[in-house]
Parts: C-alpha cells; sequence; structure tokens
C-alpha cells in the first residue's frame, strides 16, 4: 500500500503544468467578484435613500415652517374677530381684552414669521407685510371702536366697522395667498422626491441584476474549477481508506492537491500515535500519574454492571486529606504538590493489585475494592488512615503531618449507581463532621437524611463516563 501511495503521490507531482492559479487564488477572485457588485449595491443604495430622505424631509419642513404657521395665523384671526363682535354686542370687557390680547399676538406673528431658509422669501415678505399693515389698521380701527364704546356714544361710526371688516379680509387674503404658494412650493418638492425615489430604485435594481448575474456566474465558475475536483478527490480518498488500489488522480494541475497523496501515509501514522498518547493522557492524571476522574467512572460503570449481573460485591473507600490548603499556605504550591504525589504513592501500596485507585478531585481520592465487604473495606481504610497521620513528610527544609478523613460504603443488591455514590459520599460527610483524621460507614440499606446534599460525589459526574 506504500508503495503504491509513492507512485501515486509520484504521478501528481509529475503534472506538467504548475503555472495554474491555486485554489486560494481562485477562492479569492470568486470572492472579489460576488463581494464587490455588493458593496456597490449597498453604497449607492444608501446614497440614493439618503438623497430621498432628506427630499422628503426638506418638504415636510417646509409645510412645519411655512404651511403650518400661515394655517394658523388664519384660524387665530377668525378666533380674533369673535370677541370683537361679543363685544359690539354686550360690551363685555373680556370680549374687548381677549380681542386685544389675541390681535397683539398675530400683530407680532406678522412682524417676526417663521420662515424656510432653502428657498427665496422675498414674496413671502411682502405678503407678511402687507398682511402687517392690513392687520395694523384694522387694530387700530377697533381701538378707536372701543373708544367710542367707552365714552357712551350714541351711534357706532359705520364707515369705522366697515373699514374694520375690509382690512381684516384683506389679512386672511394675503395669507390665502401666501398659503397657496406655499402649498405650490411643497408640492413641487414632493414630486421632485418622487421622481429621485424612482431613480434610485431603477439604479439599485440595476446593480441588484448586476450581482445575480455574477454571483450565478461564479457560482458556475465554482462548481466547475472546484467542486468537481474535490469530489474527484472524495472519491479517490474513499477508495483509499477501503484499500482499493488507488488510480492516478488528474485534477489539471491545481498545486494543492499535489501534497495530499505524498503526505497521506504519514499523516495517517501520525494520527495513530496522537491517538495511542490521548488516550494514555485521558486516564491518567497529570501530576500524581494515578487513573483520573473520567477513567474512574468508567471503571465504575463496568465494576456497577457486573454487579448487576453476577450479582457481585463491591465497596467504595473516599478518601479525602484533611486542611490541604494549610499545607498550600504554609509551604507553597510546589510542597503541596509533591505532598499529593507522596500519599498516592503511600495509596498504591497500601492497595492489592486488584484494586482500583484513581486522584477523583483536588485532594480526594477513590478505590474500588472489588469482592470486599464492609469489614474489608474498614480494615484497608484504617490501614490507610494509621499509615498517612503516621508518617512525617520531609520535602525541602520542612517537616510536617497531615491526616486524612475516610468514608466508605457497600453496594447493596440491586442498588443504583448514584445510591453508591450518595452513600460514600455522606460517609466522608460524616467524618468531616465528627472530627477529620476518622473513618465512618455509611450503609445503604438506611435512606440517606432529608438534610444530605452532594458534596464530593456528584450525579453530573457521571455523564463524563
Amino acid at each position: 500500500m506504500t508503495d503504491t501511495t509513492h507512485k501515486l503521490a509520484t504521478s501528481v507531482v509529475s503534472v506538467k503544468n504548475l503555472s495554474a492559479p491555486s485554489l486560494k487564488n481562485r477562492l479569492q477572485i470568486s470572492i472579489f467578484v460576488i463581494v464587490l457588485p455588493l458593496f456597490l449595491l449597498a453604497g449607492s443604495g444608501f446614497f440614493f435613500f439618503q438623497k430621498t430622505t432628506n427630499s422628503f424631509n426638506h418638504a415636510i419642513e417646509d409645510i412645519v415652517l411655512d404651511v403650518i404657521p400661515v394655517t394658523e395665523l388664519k384660524d387665530k384671526i377668525q378666533q380674533t374677530v369673535i370677541p370683537f363682535n361679543h363685544y359690539l354686542r354686550n360690551q363685555q370687557l373680556d370680549d374687548k381684552n381677549k380681542f386685544l390680547q389675541l390681535s397683539n399676538e398675530i400683530k407680532k406673528s406678522l412682524v417676526n414669521p417663521i420662515k424656510s431658509e432653502q428657498h427665496d422669501n422675498s414674496l413671502a415678505e411682502d405678503i407678511y407685510h402687507s398682511a402687517y399693515l392690513n392687520w395694523r389698521n384694522a387694530h387700530r380701527i377697533a381701538v378707536k371702536i372701543f373708544s367710542q364704546i367707552d365714552n357712551h356714544e350714541a351711534h357706532i361710526s359705520h364707515d369705522l366697522l366697515q373699514d374694520f371688516y375690509q382690512h381684516v379680509i384683506k389679512t386672511t387674503l394675503a395669507l390665502d395667498k401666501l398659503h397657496l404658494a406655499m402649498q405650490e412650493r411643497v408640492k413641487i418638492r414632493f414630486q421632485q422626491a418622487k421622481a429621485l425615489k424612482f431613480d434610485a430604485l431603477f439604479l439599485i435594481s440595476f446593480v441588484f441584476l448586476l450581482v445575480y448575474i455574477s454571483t450565478l456566474s461564479t457560482i458556475i465558475f465554482l462548481n466547475r474549477s472546484i467542486m468537481k475536483p474535490i469530489q474527484k478527490l472524495e472519491q479517490w480518498a474513499h477508495n483509499f481508506s477501503r484499500c482499493k488500489k488507488p488510480v492516478p488522480l488528474k485534477l489539471h494541475s491545481y498545486r494543492e492537491f499535489e501534497y495530499i497523496a505524498s503526505t497521506y501515509n504519514k499523516l495517517s501514522q501520525l494520527v495513530h500515535d496522537d491517538q495511542t498518547i490521548l488516550k494514555k493522557l485521558s486516564r491518567k492524571d497529570e501530576l500524581t500519574q494515578l487513573n483520573n476522574r473520567r477513567c474512574f467512572l468508567n471503571q465504575l460503570q463496568d465494576e456497577h454492571n457486573r454487579h448487576q449481573r453476577y450479582n457481585t460485591r463491591y465497596s467504595l473507600l473516599l478518601i479525602d486529606i484533611d486542611h490541604m490548603s494549610s499545607v498550600s499556605q504554609n509551604y507553597g504550591k510546589h510542597v503541596c504538590d509533591l505532598t499529593l504525589i507522596q500519599i498516592s504513592k503511600m495509596l498504591e501500596t497500601a492497595i492489592r493489585p486488584t484494586d482500583f485507585l484513581a486522584r477523583y478531585g483536588s485532594d480526594e481520592f477513590i478505590i474500588i475494592l472489588p469482592e470486599v465487604e464492609a469489614h474489608g473495606a474498614n480494615i484497608t481504610a484504617e490501614r490507610i488512615r494509621n499509615a498517612i497521620s503516621e508518617y512525617v513528610f520531609k520535602i525541602n527544609e520542612f517537616k510536617f503531618g497531615v491526616t486524612v478523613s475516610i468514608g466508605f460504603s457497600l453496594i447493596q443488591e440491586k442498588q443504583p449507581l448514584l445510591g453508591v455514590l450518595n452513600c460514600v459520599d455522606s460517609a466522608l460527610q460524616l467524618a468531616k463532621l465528627a472530627g477529620r483524621n476518622q473513618v465512618q460507614f455509611c450503609d445503604s440499606d438506611k435512606p440517606l437524611s432529608d438534610k444530605f446534599q452532594e458534596k464530593y460525589l456528584k450525579e453530573s459526574d457521571l455523564k463524563l463516563s
């Protein structure tokens, strides 16, 4: 198979035309062909959309700044005439004051009208000035009429009343003229905005069609120049993986494929070696070189399956080092790590070859004792506890001692795996609560306390197995 692969690689490398563009270059060009029209579409669309929006905004501003104030002035003039007529009939002082107040407001509005900054306003200024003069005259005539009424004159001059109403009508007619002129200007602005919107839609549609055509062409190009060669390579790799005799691959001198056949065997061997190393690393704890948590859970699952099938017995020992954080704080992390390594070696010498030892947490160890009843498990646990508590650790210039707390449990018939873990967890918690440096047993025949909470062995850990 190696000779065949070597010949295949040689046949691919020996293809003469090595100047063809690489797959990477072809993909870059294809992406550029697709993306460029998209940017063009987005840019032109945004530009024309912004321009159309501005035109509509200007038209609306014209309405707000010009048309609406004129309409409000016309309405206010009509409202001002009403209290004037009421005062003529009833001579109520409130009607007189209301008229004078509204009339002064109208004069101020006509003297300082709101103007649009986008247009030549000479015509509007002339009309506003004419309206102001007419309303000023109307206001003066109204004041004269009010004076006659206040002096209790018998007859109010009919000519004054006629002149007042004529000036009011002239003021209204001037505002009507201005209103019509402004409406016409707004209408023109809206028509310009609609025309611009149509032009924008036409250009965007053209660019979209260009994008569609370029995208379709690029897809066809990619399918012919890249996808079909990849499919050929996939078929060749499929035959190669099934140990079939490979046929020399001809892919029109795509440079990237030259290296695939020549390096396949080497990569396959490297992958195999890496898998072996990873499998070993996945089962061992990096510090102590004991079995790790995942490995323990797999072993425990196998042992529990054997128990369920053959009704065998096994015990679990959960060991926790007391006050390990104090060792780290007093002597440093390095001394703490060396202490864990020393304890792991002591645990290895304290159990049988058939027992299974693993490091479960930072300072927790767990042991599976196959075919061991509660009495034998207790003896093993006490032997471990005594050995560690009596040992004097000499690391660098430090001398110190440590103790361990141990909880153990015996599997019962038809007991679920989670129940075994909860039971030994409860036993270790009892050992901690009782003062540490001791061994506690959990009878799995008895239900756990309602206050029990998982601490060391959690149900979620079973998902790792």
